[in-house]
């Protein structure tokens, strides 16, 4: 949901790419596990310091049913306030679409919060299902949040599916956890200040919702993800 008046494109190491993107994919081959899902695509942001002020910034492309989108999509920054990944920065909780009983009755919706949001997308165009997982710290600020879309009516109103997302959410920590006690000679992660984070107005819809009784993902020790390749 980004508004492309604050949207500014930063280099991202390619280690950091790479250190999330293989995650996404086997997210994606878990949620295409029955069936094919409509236009689903994931990505991961993070929060980035840039001259002491915070930001979330796309980590890589979007993984999705042809392989990896990147092309002018790497990079990109948003206020911590930007839609429902804005929403799980601010909450430190999981955010996803709520369930509707129609596609018809969550488009009607849609107009209406594109309309208020100021959104500059055809509400016509909008995913029906929206997944935010913050990734928390030690001092439960978000370090990472993953974030997804599709067309599937209620894909992410699913709890089972949600709970499944965001174990494997749970794994990742624990391995990057593990890395940073007991680092690759030629990775390290230069970990970002503390910073202000800049904030705007809001722009979650209304149609999303938090999940209360889903534990999000934590690092015990990682408190920024940055890595990078090091001299040995």
């Amino acid at each position: 949901m980004a508004n492309p008046s604050i949207v500014h494109p930063e280099p991202v190491p390619s280690a950091s790419q790479l250190a999330t993107i293989p995650f996404l994919a086997a997210v994606n081959g878990l949620l295409r596990e029955k069936n094919d899902v409509p236009d689903l695509r994931i990505t991961m942001h993070r929060a980035v310091n840039r001259e002491g002020q915070i930001y979330l910034q796309q980590v890589c492309g979007y993984v999705d049913g042809q392989g990896l989108e990147w092309r002018g999509k790497v990079g990109r920054t948003w206020p911590v306030t930007e839609g429902i990944m804005g929403a799980a920065f601010a909450t430190g909780r999981i955010w996803r679409t709520k369930a509707f009983d129609t596609a018809d009755e969550l488009r009607a919706r849609l107009r209406q919060e594109v309309a208020r949001t100021k959104d500059n997308r055809d509400p016509e165009k909008v995913e029906l299902s929206f997944l935010a997982v913050p990734f928390l710290g030690p001092d439960d600020e978000p370090v990472l949040i993953l974030y997804a879309g599709c067309q599937e009516l209620n894909f992410f109103a699913d709890d089972k599916r949600v709970r499944h997302v965001t174990a494997m959410c749970k794994g990742f920590c624990r391995l990057f956890d593990w890395l940073q006690h007991d680092p690759f000679l030629n990775l390290r992660n230069f970990p970002f200040q503390k910073g202000e984070p800049v904030r705007e107005v809001p722009t979650v819809y209304d149609v999303q919702e938090a999940l209360d009784d889903v534990t999000p993902p934590r690092f015990t020790s990682l408190s920024s993800f940055n890595y990078e390749a090091a001299v040995a």
